[in-house]
């Protein structure tokens, strides 16, 4: 018998497609997706719509993110918001998975290292090939 508690997750950005994999194998190990945040003009929204229809979105990124009962944030937003994401995702407490490349500066990097650090949240780079 599973004495864990369920892992509670929500999505900031759906710009690429490799977000779907994200979400299907957290869903796929029982995890619940509580709610996404994007922007209104991203080519992914209404496949994202179509596949997830159940998860609702919200209004605004601040919501997923005050939100103490969400323990993890994924996000395949635009490449160079990743590292801003995922350091105000560790910075509310929450671990973070996003999809690659998770920086593109090393100035993001030493940013996302020194959040990291900070807070002991974990950070990770998802690679679904």
């Amino acid at each position: 018998m599973n004495t864990y508690p369920q892992l509670r997750f929500a999505v900031i950005g759906i710009d690429h497609r490799h977000i779907y994999d994200q979400i299907a194998s957290l869903l796929a190990i029982g995890a619940q997706c509580v709610g996404y945040w994007t922007h209104d003009e991203v080519r992914t929204l209404e496949g994202f719509i179509k596949r997830f229809p159940e998860i609702p979105r919200v209004a605004d990124r601040r919501q997923l993110l005050d939100d103490a009962s969400i323990q993890l944030i994924v996000s395949a937003t635009i490449p160079c918001q990743r590292a801003e994401v995922a350091c105000a995702a560790m910075r509310h407490g929450k671990d973070v998975m996003v999809d690659k490349p998770g920086m593109t500066t090393l100035a993001q990097l030493d940013e996302v290292r020194r959040v990291q650090r900070e807070t002991g949240r974990i950070f990770t780079v998802n690679f679904t090939e």
